[in-house]
């Protein structure tokens, strides 16, 4: 009778040990693709492989089944263009209810709470998109009428709050989920074609969290492997780039510039001491440059009488581009240029990346600020001259 106990507790103990299976499922229903293939893909780093498909009946039921030791990128789909992103676990039981036409369009995910905050993640961006889009799309419609310089700046404020708000959304969800391969998704958000939400220089300390908390969890991800490579020459990029800016650090006196004017006469920025001076990197060609130009035309035409003055250097390789752009733009204040591009002296000297950027200089001739853009220049002249 012992023996049959024992015996008893045994087979509990074993087979107990088995509820939990050996592999991951997704199953559930699709509506509205009756006769669809219908895909389970694994999302890697370069490719997009099939791991099975099937035809949808009437019904819409499926079920998918795989193996995997660690969690990974997956989607179901019908078409390239109409998928769910999932993150399975290798044990994950995932029920999912959706339409076909459009698998987006509020699906019930169950089983998979990463799953969930990948495709919440989604549908905030593609709201985000598409609000920008309308501004984008009103402002152009707008453009040649009256209406367009008094909407200008208002259209760009409501653009820069809406992309300031999905920034603090998309940090507070690396945040919350900072060990799921969740983080990296939110990361690489791109508001356009290649025109990502975070970037490296601004937001350096995400792309370190991430790393940092993924390669210690799933190191034998080739996602995170991939991602940690990446984050390792973008480390190095940066240690190189803060070397190389420690010539043009805030606090230190800034480089002088003796350039031609238009009218050829030699122009030194160290003549201008007394003054709170913006040394501007620019060029005709550059269109955030000249987007930029009327907020530079607004804080001159404020402050200038109090002490402000502009000291803006071109990158054009063109005079004539570079004057008619002046005119244009109506920049009355101080231009140089050697018309050399990016071999520009002056921009080696600043370790001028990218256009526009700008040092703000104290009457000294001390660098006090650097790319102050927007409503950023005008809150530092402010706090200087108000």
């Amino acid at each position: 009778m012992k023996r049959f106990i024992l015996l008893f507790i045994l087979s509990i103990m074993i087979y107990g040990c088995t509820d939990q299976p050996e592999y991951f499922t997704v199953s559930g229903e699709i509506s509205n693709a009756n006769g669809e293939k219908f895909y389970l893909t694994e999302l890697k780093t370069n490719q997009v492989a099939i791991i099975d498909s099937i035809i949808l009946s009437d019904d819409g039921a499926f079920r998918f089944k795989g193996e995997s030791d660690i969690p990974r990128f997956y989607a179901i789909r019908t078409t390239a263009d109409n998928y769910l992103t999932l993150i399975i676990h290798p044990t994950d039981q995932i029920i999912i209810q959706a339409n076909g036409k459009e698998l987006t369009d509020n699906p019930v995910i169950t089983g998979s709470p990463e799953s969930v905050a990948i495709y919440n993640l989604r549908m905030r961006l593609e709201k985000t998109v598409g609000q920008l889009d309308s501004l984008s799309a009103y402002y152009r419609s707008i453009i040649g009428t009256a209406e367009q310089n008094k909407m200008r700046d208002s259209l760009s404020k409501l653009s820069q709050d809406l992309m300031s708000e999905h920034t603090e959304y998309t940090k507070t969800f690396i945040e919350e989920n900072i060990y799921s391969l969740s983080s990296l998704m939110a990361l690489y958000q791109q508001i356009a074609p290649r025109r990502y939400l975070l970037n490296p220089t601004d937001h350096f300390e995400y792309f370190k969290m991430v790393d940092t908390s993924l390669v210690s969890k799933y190191p034998e991800s080739e996602a995170v492997q991939a991602f940690h490579t990446q984050f390792k020459e973008i480390k190095r990029q940066q240690d190189e780039e803060n070397e190389n800016m420690s010539a043009v650090a805030t606090g230190i006196k800034a480089p002088d510039i003796v350039l031609p004017n238009p009218d050829g006469d030699t122009i030194r920025l160290s003549s201008l001491k007394g003054k709170y001076v913006l040394v501007d990197f620019w060029a005709s060609w550059c269109r955030p440059c000249r987007i930029e130009n009327p907020v530079l035309v607004k804080s001159y035409q404020k402050y200038n009488s109090k002490g402000f003055e502009i000291f803006q250097v071109s990158l054009d390789k063109n005079k004539e581009s570079w004057t008619d752009a002046i005119e244009k733009d109506q920049l009355d204040w101080y231009h140089v240029s050697d018309l050399k591009f990016w071999e520009s002296e002056p921009a080696k000297n600043y370790r001028v990346q990218g256009i526009p950027a700008n040092f703000l200089l104290d009457r000294q001739g001390n660098i006090i600020a650097k790319n102050l853009r927007g409503d950023a220049l005008e809150a530092k002249l402010s706090e200087i001259f108000d």
